[in-house]
């Protein structure tokens, strides 16, 4: 099951990454490190919450908040690491926000995660999970759509990229 929402988080971080890129830039930009509606990045940070949301939700909706903000932000900065190494390419810089730390993350985009990993945990996985995608004709098409994503983007995932995007 976990494949599924993971597909499913992919996707949805895609167009709300782009959506979100696109305002500032005022043209549709593709955003991801792949090319493609696929940032790998949303379903692991999915993926995150879903694991710990049985300690989240035991807390007050006030430390859930920050709680969930501090995850995805640790998590944006270990991904930020990964793709430095692995792709020689910097995909955000947030030197010039304000309380950055090495241009990986910033106060701003923490406050972006905590307002997100709250929606992920009270409305977007809540709704999710109501809509019974446990089958499996679901989980053999998220396989299928993986292995897909995989094969198509194979040859990305082993060369290099030298140009990052630039975010706002």
């Amino acid at each position: 099951m976990i494949i599924v929402y993971f597909s499913i988080y992919c996707f949805l971080g895609y167009w709300l990454e782009s959506c979100y890129i696109s305002l500032f830039q005022r043209k549709w930009v593709s955003s991801g490190l792949l090319k493609g509606p696929f940032i790998p990045l949303y379903g692991f940070g999915a993926c995150l919450l879903m694991i710990c949301l049985p300690y989240i939700q035991a807390l007050h909706p006030f430390f859930n908040f920050f709680l969930s903000g501090i995850l995805l932000t640790l998590l944006e900065l270990l991904a930020s690491y990964y793709i430095e190494k692995f792709f020689h390419t910097r995909c955000w810089d947030y030197s010039h926000h304000f309380l950055h730390f090495q241009g990986r993350i910033c106060l701003i985009y923490f406050l972006i995660w905590c307002v997100m990993g709250s929606l992920f945990i009270y409305v977007i996985h809540p709704l999710m999970i109501s809509l019974h995608l446990v089958n499996d004709a679901t989980c053999l098409i998220s396989l299928i759509y993986l292995s897909l994503i995989i094969k198509a983007y194979g040859d990305r995932l082993l060369h290099n990229r030298h140009n990052g995007i630039k975010i706002h």
